[in-house]
């Protein structure tokens, strides 16, 4: 599946969540439904929502916005490996910044591995340098802490991937301090810092419609530059 085609499924996910968001926040929401197991033909059940329950609702919000920009940053890195693997190219076929990134993906230093272990690497990464087509060692993408602006752009200069496009239409103050935000509260969420209720109750419906709408700008210009990277094989060395 494509990078673009998984983004769009995603946020089909979100504005489902979002139109279930729209309804709770208008005047004495509640959800009705029938009980098939009841003895009680028919029998309606319903669900009083309160404040409460809509704070929660609404600071699950950032954490599914949070999965969109980690998803669209790794299968944006894994395709691009994918294309160099499905085109048979090796170490010496890639541009050196490709090249670091692969090695590191490769090795990851710990001062507590074994001299075996790191010797058992470097004689795999030789081997795969002179003699494999370059493929990842893990699944595991090293962003250098948790995904906003900055980090994501840093990924994206790593591989030498072209954001001319992003820095286009980005904004500090717009895209920058939003990606901050849902970094910020989904980390709360994630480590306990806060309750649902306490992030919930800081953000309106229309303040997290903005919060959705510019993440989404920023990330499709983001795809657009991670495709244009893979059309024109941006990752493989020119020829002398």
């Amino acid at each position: 599946m494509t990078v673009r085609k998984e983004f769009d499924n995603r946020v089909d996910e979100i504005n489902s969540f979002f139109e279930i968001l729209n309804i709770i926040e208008l005047e004495k929401p509640h959800i009705c439904a029938i009980n098939l197991k009841s003895e009680e033909a028919n029998q309606k059940v319903v669900l009083d929502v309160n404040s409460s329950k809509v704070d929660t609702l609404r600071s699950t919000t950032y954490l599914l916005l949070y999965n969109l920009i980690e998803s669209t940053v790794y299968n944006s890195v894994i395709s691009i490996f994918d294309e160099i693997s499905d085109n048979g190219l090796k170490y010496f076929d890639i541009v050196e910044d490709v090249q670091k990134y692969w090695l590191n993906n490769m090795y990851k230093h710990d001062d507590k591995k074994k001299k075996e272990t790191i010797i058992e690497t470097i004689m795999n990464v030789t081997i795969q340098i002179f003699n494999n087509t370059i493929v990842l060692a893990s699944n595991k993408i090293n962003y250098g802490g948790s995904l906003d602006a900055k980090a994501i752009f840093a990924t994206a200069n790593s591989m030498k991937i072209n954001i001319g496009n992003v820095l286009k239409i980005y904004d500090e103050n717009k895209h920058g301090q939003t990606l901050i935000e849902i970094k910020q509260k989904r980390n709360w969420l994630a480590h306990g810092e806060k309750s649902f209720i306490d992030v919930g109750s800081t953000s309106s419906f229309g303040q997290l419609e903005e919060v959705k709408t510019n993440v989404l700008d920023f990330l499709r210009e983001f795809i657009s530059a991670v495709e244009t990277y893979i059309i024109k094989q941006q990752y493989k060395k020119t020829a002398v």
